[in-house]
């Protein structure tokens, strides 16, 4: 004699695999650990041959972005820290709205005068009040933040 099973049953299976479906379609996992420091160095040759070493900090979590730059240039070190309120996220975006900019001095970081660019797209993210889009990239190492900074036409992948 074989067991029989209910319509209900076979309904509420295939309910469930469906809901499984659907929600692994819509589910993937964000590209970044709360509340966990990341950083990066970088280095850059400038067309007068010296060496500008940068290294930059970030923290993403509850609700807030924390941005901390390091630069150093002949010996001379500047900083900048960038306090920000995270206004919009998804697994793959975060817009912040920049609240408060630190400088270590009144002057901009260095090399603004070798590097025009630079100038122009550092005098909108140091401004308070500006809308900043992070284009978070996936990477197959769990330690690894990589974002696309929109305003800046950057991509920086940072370790933690």
């Amino acid at each position: 004699m074989k067991p029989t099973v209910s319509s209900t049953a076979h309904w509420l299976v295939l309910g469930a695999i469906n809901a499984a479906c659907i929600f692994s379609l819509t589910y993937s996992p964000t590209h970044y650990m709360e509340n966990i420091s990341y950083q990066t160095i970088t280095q850059q040759w400038l067309e007068d041959s010296n060496q500008l070493n940068t290294e930059e900090y970030m923290t993403i979590g509850h609700g807030r972005l924390t941005q901390t730059t390091l630069e150093s240039l002949n010996g001379k070190i500047r900083n900048s820290t960038i306090s920000a309120d995270v206004i919009r996220e998804s697994n793959h975006h975060v817009q912040i709205k920049i609240r408060t900019v630190k400088l270590s001095q009144d002057n901009e970081l260095f090399a603004i005068e070798k590097t025009p660019d630079l100038f122009f797209k550092r005098q909108y993210v140091l401004q308070e009040g500006a809308v900043l889009n992070y284009e978070l990239i996936p990477t197959t190492d769990k330690n690894t933040m990589c974002v696309y900074v929109h305003e800046l036409s950057r991509l920086r992948c940072m370790n933690h």
